[in-house]
């Protein structure tokens, strides 16, 4: 394989990134927009309603003592593994 075949299948292989990471922020862009699009059409006190229904269940949920125990050792694992990097 000569210098230059190589050099151009670089050339190529870099062109179809650009390719596809202008393809990936074009996406995310339309996504962001139907996100935006969809959010506005839920009423506030509705959407303020639901986090706070949400937020009690999560509550109450969390203060049973299985998940409790759980998220501790989960929080308790992280810690360790973030420790050791």
């Amino acid at each position: 394989m000569s210098l230059r075949s190589l050099s151009r299948q670089i050339e190529n292989r870099g062109n179809e990134m650009a390719r596809q990471r202008r393809c990936a922020v074009a996406l995310m862009h339309q996504q962001k927009v139907q996100g935006i699009a969809q959010a506005r059409k839920i009423p506030l006190p509705l959407a303020l309603g639901v986090a706070f229904v949400g937020g009690f269940l999560l509550q109450n949920f969390f203060a049973t003592p299985a998940p409790r125990t759980l998220l501790n050792w989960y929080l308790t694992y992280q810690a360790f593994i973030s420790g050791t990097r």
